[in-house]
């Protein structure tokens, strides 16, 4: 076994294990155990080339994958490799180091949004790690710019509903602020709804050639959910027919023209399924039932979209403690 030490805290290992050499790059200088675990995850994954470019690997880690993953997920994985500049893509997988991961993310950072750059370190890493030991890269990421998103407030939603009633998208806008994906709600049919009940389970979404379609699956096992509906909205679906349809983008485009006319701040559709979140927790419905009813994975993601909510909670809290505390009324 042969260590050589390449500069700039690069290191290369060549090692003959059962008669073949394997060469492994490193950050760092490696333990002997850290070699050993290098060479056992090599073995695992079945990887015996020991050169190829970034490109090869990473189209072979998202073909790998098209069978067990969404086609949203394939769409996602390809377009973060069209993001990456072609002097990475070419890079010799097993030599790319830190700097070299470090100066692409520096690049992406120049014209992508922080949130946007994360996610492509991470189909970078994922990449890497599929194929050789990485070690801890050494990177440093853009910090998370905090934007003032407008939250809608209970004017804005009757307003919008009320424009909209009648019309072919008033189940659909409904559904929104009853917690519903814009995808949930493009993929449900008539014969998804009994009685009163209706049952979500599948979602639209857009396959790698942009095209749309419904995917059987939601987008978690906590989306899989019977969601009891007002009588007056499961009326209106049976007298209309149908549910939604449109595509999950042609939503978004019909909130914004709906907003531009009546004056309203633009926000998302999906900004409806966090009013419902909000508005469900100002008025005390348990936790528990939001969790269930929008299909939330956990309560911690669910929180995170009634942060107003609480944080108005909050307020009053600290008037009534204040007001209790200093004899006001």
């Amino acid at each position: 076994m042969k260590i050589e030490n390449l500069g700039n805290g690069k290191y290369r290992v060549r090692k003959m294990y059962k008669g073949v050499v394997y060469v492994i790059s490193f950050d760092y200088k490696p333990t002997q155990k850290e070699i050993a675990l290098a060479i056992a995850e090599r073995l695992e994954t079945g990887t015996t080339e020991k050169r190829g470019s970034f490109e090869k690997f990473a189209k072979k880690y998202i073909q790998n994958r098209k069978n067990v993953v969404s086609p949203n997920t394939i769409r996602t994985y390809n377009t973060k490799l069209n993001q990456l500049s072609d002097d990475f893509k070419k890079k010799d997988l097993f030599s790319i180091s830190s700097e070299d991961v470090q100066a692409e993310i520096n690049r992406l950072s120049e014209k992508l949004e922080p949130k946007t750059v994360k996610t492509t370190y991470g189909f970078i890493t994922a990449v890497l790690g599929a194929n050789r030991s990485i070690g801890k890269l050494r990177v440093k990421l853009p910090q998370n710019i905090k934007k003032d998103v407008y939250e809608p407030t209970n004017k804005d939603i009757r307003r919008i509903l009320k424009e909209v009633k009648g019309t072919e998208y008033s189940v659909a806008f409904q559904l929104g602020v009853w917690g519903c994906r814009q995808g949930e709600i493009a993929a449900l049919t008539i014969d998804d709804l009994d009685g009163n009940n209706l049952h979500i389970h599948r979602t639209m979404v857009m396959d790698e050639k942009g095209k749309w379609l419904v995917k059987e699956t939601p987008k978690t096992d906590e989306s899989n959910r019977i969601l009891p509906l007002p009588q007056e909205l499961a009326d209106e679906i049976r007298e209309q027919g149908f549910i939604c349809n449109k595509v999950p983008n042609r939503l978004n485009k019909k909130i914004h023209d709906v907003q531009k006319k009546l004056g309203i701040p633009p926000f998302k559709f999906h900004a409806l399924r966090s009013y419902f979140a909000s508005f469900a927790h100002s008025i005390g419905v348990p936790d528990s039932d939001i969790l269930s009813l929008g299909g939330w994975k956990t309560d911690s993601v669910m929180k995170r979209v009634y942060r107003k909510s609480l944080e108005e909670s909050k307020a009053k809290s600290v008037k009534k403690i204040s007001d209790k505390l200093y004899g006001r009324r």
